[in-house]
């Protein structure tokens, strides 16, 4: 009687340990990130008068020059920071999370609303070469550091 126990135990322990995976082991990371430091050119003296500055925010876009910026934005082909940048610093920190990586950021710019929800500009560019605008292209699970300054008294050229 004894051996029949001591089977079956020893039939549920192979089972157990045949049944098991990986076991508790972490996912793999799957979402990257695009984060980096916006650096204002003459720290204070630079800035525009503060009613010129709605809202402040990092953006970057698959599809360059889209069609519709609110349609990229909108279908999920343009992220952009969840809050307004700080003003009147002498820098800031930002962070864009793209989900669905692996993908090509064609224009990633700091853009500055200054009057209704259809006024908005360029006042920073991601560039390698100077007012041209660099491509990145996000892997699956990595993390970017850019660099972007922001020269309010000299604005990137506007491609809207």
């Amino acid at each position: 009687m004894k051996r029949k126990y001591y089977f079956a135990y020893i039939f549920l322990l192979f089972a157990a340990i045949l049944g098991c995976d990986k076991g508790l082991e972490p996912q793999p990371v799957t979402t990257s990130y695009v984060n980096g430091m916006i650096h204002y050119v003459d720290n204070y003296d630079n800035w525009l008068a503060a009613d010129s500055i709605k809202d402040l925010r990092v953006v970057a876009f698959k599809n360059f020059p889209p069609t519709s910026v609110f349609e990229e934005v909108l279908s999920g082909r343009a992220y952009f920071t969840n809050q307004s940048l700080p003003t009147f610093v002498d820098s800031s920190a930002f962070s864009l999370e793209i989900a669905d990586a692996p993908a090509t950021m064609n224009y990633i710019a700091v853009v500055q609303q200054f009057g209704g929800i259809m006024d908005w500009r360029v006042v920073g560019l991601y560039s390698v070469i100077k007012d041209s605008a660099a491509v990145l292209e996000v892997r699956q699970g990595k993390i970017y550091n850019l660099r972007i300054d922001v020269d309010f008294k000299n604005l990137p050229k506007q491609p809207f």
